[in-house]
């Protein structure tokens, strides 16, 4: 969702900010301006969570957009758009490098920039949204964090080692799914791999005492005799 996003437009043109903030408030943004860098600065160093989008023009008297948006870059990671009267293929790619998301070049059709402003907000709630998929919490205390392959018991980090969080978090993600032990053979040790079905066995059972260990009181992996192991 992308209605009511705020959007900061950084650019010292009076008529610019006014004709950009029309196109945007027809479609449902909440708009904040700066007419300097050093203002939009000020504003986002203050509370850079009131923004969920910059967009910056390129050529100011004070700081120029090239400044600003290395500056923003060494503390947030803000949706930058710049824009610029300046065709120069350098210019793109200086802001691209700097940390810009998108440059558009003025002249500008309204629909142009309506679209590129969806087009970031999507990405980074669609980024957002995969963050908060590879956290995987239980009323019980359990919590899975898949970036940093680490797991929680009411706060206490569990020692996992690299397969048996694999083998922890496959069973975690797919809840109620019986996998036999071939199916996880396979999708934790690979294709490729000789060796025992009791390899699982043993794993399982490491997770179990850990986990018990930290103070987990439910059993979160059953078996399914004749079959496998569950997350429950």
């Amino acid at each position: 969702m992308i209605e009511n996003k705020t959007i900061l437009i950084v650019d010292d043109e009076f008529q610019m900010r006014t004709l950009l903030s029309i196109y945007l408030k027809d479609e449902g943004f909440v708009l904040f301006e700066a007419s300097t860098g050093k203002e939009a600065i000020t504003k986002i160093r203050s509370n850079p969570d009131n923004y969920d989008l910059i967009i910056l023009d390129i050529m100011m008297p004070d700081l120029d957009g090239f400044e600003v948006c290395k500056i923003v870059r060494e503390y947030s990671t803000i949706p930058i758009l710049m824009l610029s009267a300046r065709k120069a293929l350098e210019d793109r790619v200086d802001g691209l490098n700097l940390g810009a998301d998108d440059y558009l070049t003025k002249p500008f059709e309204p629909e142009e920039l309506i679209a590129r402003v969806k087009a970031l907000l999507r990405r980074v709630t669609t980024i957002e949204a995969k963050k908060d998929e590879v956290k995987l919490a239980f009323e019980d205390g359990l919590s899975i964090y898949y970036e940093n392959r680490s797991v929680y018991v009411n706060d206490e980090l569990v020692e996992l080692t690299a397969k048996e969080f694999e083998l922890l978090y496959k069973l975690a993600l797919n809840p109620q799914r019986v996998y036999t032990r071939d199916d996880l053979l396979y999708l934790i040790w690979g294709e490729d791999y000789v060796g025992a079905q009791r390899t699982v066995d043993s794993h399982i059972k490491n997770i179990r005492s850990k986990l018990y260990a930290a103070g987990l009181k439910n059993n979160r992996i059953i078996t399914v005799w004749g079959v496998g192991y569950k997350f429950v």
